[in-house]
């Protein structure tokens, strides 16, 4: 009944947008029909990369079609990947091309980022490849980053503590085309890339299809990735200002992971740079859980979604984006203690989402411009984790050993979010405001006993359990408001100032639910059941203020931002001294953060552009964190793990006769692997450099361009990826050494 009420709620509210579009007869005087967008002036660098926001009070900046090509990587796969140019970025991956899943990516020192193309969160997260393998960054015109308090419209995924990344696709383009990209570089690594425009037909269609292939050795150790992506995209203009858009995408990424290493391996790279799994089996059960084969990812993806646009009477605007994902696949890994001793950990993962966005964008009362929206959203679990089959390794076999952990979920974790806007302009000043409810209803399992169970399919196994009633969950409801508000003031016509203010949600900690099922005895030996944990978890919340100025000419463009955060209820794992010091997550932790950001480009002639951004951050804990009655953690003023100080990187293209030389130089300050700040890892700089040749109109292409990138060009011995959670106390975390010199070479034609 509750859930038939909420679904009533999103109905009702999207009726109300409806029954709504005669409001712009009264309340505006009637005027010609014109394009309805967001209430916004882009100023493009001319031959940059970003795209300048010159009246929105929102700190966000997008990278252009241009800025993806040079900077999204040889693999072009992977949006994080572009957007580590801009301040406050840290994006670090074990592999030079990003089509590792051993990643990371902070923004402000936070992690929990949504991620969404054209506005929908197509992957909410989960064990599986995220969707970094949804669609290959060549069939993307823009990605955008949107930070600290962004507008209800903008953040509609299931966390946006850390902001926002929006992709927007290119569209089918007007005109019939071709076009066939290909890349070959260091270990082994090739791509082609090909993609079929339609042009516009007749009956007012566009299309496009794209078809593309990556491998690539890994660069140290024995494995691979490998993966086929197809893509499709349509649009559909129909009589009275009704278009339909409809997009489309599959893939099949067959990953290999790579080894971690300890603190002190990382701190010895010159002896374990090279260290990985294991190429050979040894006979060894300990050893052999460390080989390459039993640590990889394979996974099957589909998403579908649509965009249809309503223009209504008096300038307004209906959308509708209803959207379909599924991801199945399997991930395996080694590990110390399974069942109580070392093995092979199978994750099998068959789970789906999917949900609609409704949106109304009108001018109302006085020059004020309007958004109604509703998101409702719905996400089959995994996470947290449903089922784990154990192996052992006996003479270089696998030999089934039992299920780990059996559940069957009987709630999908459901958001309901409506969400209102409201913005005008008032002379040189433009206000604006907006109001987003989340209402997320949290997974529920049943739980089962699964001792004795055969090596069956998960459906099949389910029959076998015997339901665990003490270690079974209720699904229960997490609801706040998240206010939004901000204000820009023109300066000058070059000179801009703006002050945000709002709230974000992080995700709750639903690993809880894992954490007593690995160590269920001990807390069912003090009587506490999954129930009991399950009703502590909360959502934690961030409130942001950022203060920014942004002057723009025609030559020059500057940014810079403060900006300042407390994050409430944060997740902390808790070592409780009355079950034996066993740790899980409470969200009982403060946190504060403050900075500065800077973003400059500049085009010092005709045919050179230079940017440059840099940023300081001091994301710490307000206070000590007790793991025990009289065991304290002496996190108060330390930095947050993985989150450097400092963060720079300066870059300029200069063009002459068709060649273009775009160089890179990134700078990551020093960070630390535990919240009490022992593990200290070095500050590092990088080098990279694309060299391209492009011509014009060359015989029957339309262009054609050759080039060659090169990473890492001075050979630079680094840690990159950091795995700690924010609280990781020391010699827990996990660590990767950044790849070496790799280069790659490719062809791009267009027909």
């Amino acid at each position: 009944m509750k859930r038939f009420c909420r679904v009533c709620w999103g109905t009702l509210w999207i009726s109300l947008m409806v029954l709504n579009l005669p409001l712009c007869g009264w309340c505006e005087k009637p005027q010609k029909d014109v394009t309805l967008g967001e209430v916004v002036v882009e100023g493009e660098q001319e031959k940059g990369i970003m795209e300048v926001k010159t009246t929105q009070p929102n700190t966000e900046t997008t990278i252009n079609k241009e800025g993806i090509k040079l900077y999204g990587g040889a693999g072009q796969i992977n949006p994080r990947k572009v957007i580590d140019i801009l301040p406050s970025v840290n994006y670090q991956s074990a592999d030079a091309y990003g089509l590792t899943t051993n990643q990371g990516t902070r923004i402000r020192g936070r992690s929990q980022v949504s991620s969404s193309v054209e506005g929908i969160s197509l992957i909410l997260g989960g064990p599986g490849v995220n969707d970094n393998w949804l669609f290959d960054m060549e069939n993307m015109s823009a990605v955008s980053l949107y930070k600290g308090a962004v507008a209800p419209e903008k953040s509609l995924g299931g966390t946006n503590s850390g902001g926002a990344i929006d992709r927007s696709i290119l569209r089918p383009a007007d005109k019939i085309g071709f076009t066939l990209n290909e890349s070959h570089g260091t270990w082994d690594f090739n791509k082609i890339f090909t993609r079929f425009d339609s042009g516009l037909l007749p009956w007012k269609t566009k299309m496009f299809a794209s078809f593309s292939r990556t491998q690539s050795d890994k660069w140290k150790g024995k494995g691979d990735f490998e993966a086929d992506i197809f893509s499709f995209g349509l649009t559909q203009e129909f009589p009275a200002k009704v278009k339909v858009e409809l997009f489309g995408t599959h893939s099949r990424p067959e990953l290999h992971d790579y080894r971690a290493l300890t603190y002190p391996q990382a701190e010895d790279l010159s002896a374990y740079r090279p260290y990985d799994y294991n190429r050979h089996l040894t006979g060894s059960s300990k050893e052999d859980i460390h080989y390459y084969d039993y640590n990889r990812k394979h996974f099957t993806t589909y998403s579908l979604f649509s965009n249809i646009e309503v223009r209504t009477p008096g300038s307004g605007r209906l959308l509708f984006k209803p959207y379909y994902s599924r991801e199945k696949g399997y991930n395996m890994a080694g590990t110390k203690n399974i069942l109580g001793g070392p093995g092979i950990r199978y994750w099998p993962i068959d789970h789906d989402e999917y949900g609609i966005v409704a949106q109304y964008d009108t001018p109302f009362i006085y020059g004020t411009e309007l958004t109604l929206g509703y998101w409702y959203g719905n996400h089959e679990p995994p996470p947290p984790p449903n089922a784990w089959k154990a192996y052992r390794v006996i003479n270089k076999q696998l030999v089934y050993a039992g299920w780990a952990l059996l559940a069957r979920p009987t709630h999908h974790n459901e958001y309901y979010s409506p969400y209102v806007t409201a913005g005008k302009q008032m002379g040189k000043v433009y206000v604006r405001s907006g109001l987003r409810h989340i209402d997320q209803k949290l997974q529920a399992y049943n739980r089962y006993d699964a001792t004795g169970i055969p090596d069956v399919s998960y459906e099949n196994a389910l029959k076998y359990g015997t339901y665990d009633p003490a270690g079974s969950i209720h699904s229960r409801s997490l609801r706040t408001w998240l206010p939004n508000a901000g204000l820009s003031y023109a300066v000058s016509p070059q000179l801009n100032m703006y002050f945000n203010y709002g709230k974000s949600a992080g995700s709750p900690s639903i690993g809880l639910w894992n954490t007593y099922t690995t160590y269920k005895t001990v807390f069912e030996s003090k009587g506490i059941t999954a129930q009991y944990l399950w009703d502590a978890v909360k959502m934690p919340i961030t409130d942001h203020f950022d203060l920014g100025a942004r002057y723009h000419t025609d030559t020059w463009s500057v940014t810079g931002t403060l900006f300042y955060a407390v994050e409430n209820d944060k997740a902390v794992n808790v070592a409780d001294p009355n079950l034996g010091g066993v740790k899980y997550s409470q969200n009982i932790a403060k946190a504060t953060s403050y900075g500065v950001e800077l973003e400059i480009s500049k085009n010092l002639t005709e045919n050179l552009n230079v940017f440059s951004t840099a940023s300081y951050n001091q994301f710490q804990f307000t206070k000590n964190i007790r793991v025990a009655s009289n065991s304290v953690t002496e996190a108060k003023g330390n930095q947050v793990p993985d989150v450097p100080v400092f963060q720079g990187r300066i870059g300029a293209t200069y063009r002459f006769s068709g060649l273009a030389v775009s160089p890179i130089l990134r700078y990551t300050g020093h960070r630390y692997g535990d919240v009490e700040n022992k593990e200290r890892i070095s500050s590092y700089m990088l080098v990279d450099a694309d060299i391209r040749y492009t011509k014009e109109n060359i015989r029957f292409f339309k262009s054609m361009s050759a080039g060659i990138s090169l990473y890492n060009l001075f050979k630079k011995k680094y840690v990159s990826v950091i795995n700690a959670s924010d609280d990781t106390r020391e010699g827990s975390a996990s660590y990767y050494a950044g790849a070496p010199f790799s280069v790659v070479g490719r062809i791009d034609l267009k027909f």
